[in-house]
């Protein structure tokens, strides 16, 4: 696996992607160069996918196609490894929510505050209602959406113990930059402040900042928990990035070699169980160095879930697009989920 590191370099592969022509003659000993884009952590749960995915391409088109790896934030952020997959400087991806919305506005539907009532329920919508209309609005804008990539819940870090709205009142939280970040710590009475992640510690430090919304996985390898000990589960949210391709590049390629590229990458069921492995043993870690972990029980949910849930008619409205139809097949989703478990059309 390649690993690219060096600025000039990484500038030069971006570039240079040799597109299999159809019919060619030669294509068998010709190597098709892909690069691979995204803005993950060093070290996180994301390096094994990667691995996995480059060994079973490698396998698959016996050392044709051949991988760059620029997946470490080397060209940018999100709204840079969007651009970059839409322009076909990038050929695959994993982009986070505040790419992906830069395109498909509607994928910030799934980010919005007390959605879902569990992952059990959340699994059953996402795979059977909202998945197949993503595609569809992912291929209206050159994309080919191939799955989700877990991120996991979103929870309060601060440095205080934070267990209810009332404790969050003018409390200074930064915000993620994306509308369902703001309007749920909005909700909850904070002083909500915006501020770029490598202002966050920085932030912490002179208290700009107190606090703040965040993944498991980035409080924990970011060294937030450094600064700010007591983690709140409040799991108002469930964050997801999306594994994509430039559809034209993907549609002009051989048979063979877009049957390698579109089913080489782990599944979803696999990603989704790696992920929630990873993030339990990243939370245990946690603790173990000092985190204060608070786990809430339904009562005290109650008032998180009732300010947080009053936020999703203007979210819907702010979102535009086709979010009023995602967020309908939400709900249609969780009813069937409900009858099911309530024992109406047996086991899912």
């Amino acid at each position: 696996m390649k690993y690219v590191f060096l600025s000039l370099l990484a500038g030069t592969l971006l570039n240079s992607a040799v597109l299999a022509q159809p019919g060619d003659p030669t294509l068998a000993a010709r190597v098709l160069d892909v690069t691979v884009v995204a803005n993950a952590p060093p070290g996180g749960p994301g390096d094994k996918l990667w691995k996995m995915f480059d060994d079973a391409v490698t396998e698959q088109s016996q050392g044709r196609i051949e991988l760059s790896m620029l997946v470490h934030g080397q060209i940018g952020g999100d709204d840079l490894v969007i651009q970059a997959i839409r322009r076909g400087r990038g050929q695959v991806g994993i982009v986070g929510e505040s790419g992906f919305a830069q395109v498909v506005p509607e994928v910030s539907v799934l980010n919005m505050p007390y959605l879902f009532d569990g992952p059990e329920e959340l699994d059953f919508v996402v795979d059977g209602f909202v998945t197949p209309a993503i595609k569809e609005l992912s291929a209206e804008a050159n994309l080919e959406f191939f799955q989700w990539v877990e991120i996991g819940w979103m929870n309060i870090y601060a440095k205080a113990p934070l267990l209810s709205p009332d404790d969050t009142q003018n409390y200074r939280l930064r915000a993620l930059p994306y509308d369902t970040s703001q309007a749920f710590l909005s909700a909850v009475g904070a002083d909500v402040i915006h501020l770029s992640f490598p202002d966050v510690i920085p932030g912490l430090q002179t208290g700009l900042i107190d606090g703040g919304e965040s993944s498991t996985l980035m409080y924990a390898r970011a060294g937030l928990y450094q600064e700010a000990p007591h983690l709140t589960l409040t799991r108002h949210a469930y964050a997801f990035a999306g594994l994509l391709a430039n559809k034209a590049w993907l549609d002009n390629l051989e048979p063979a070699d877009r049957a390698v590229m579109t089913s080489t990458f782990p599944d979803q069921q696999f990603v989704r169980k790696d992920t929630r492995d990873s993030l339990l043993v990243e939370l245990e870690t946690a603790e173990q160095e000092g985190v204060i972990v608070h786990r809430l029980d339904d009562s005290a949910l109650a008032p998180w879930i009732d300010r947080a849930r009053a936020t999703h008619p203007d979210l819907i409205a702010r979102i535009g697009g086709d979010a009023q139809r995602i967020y309908d097949l939400v709900q249609e989703g969780k009813e069937v989920y409900a009858a099911r478990e309530n024992g109406g059309d047996g086991e899912e």
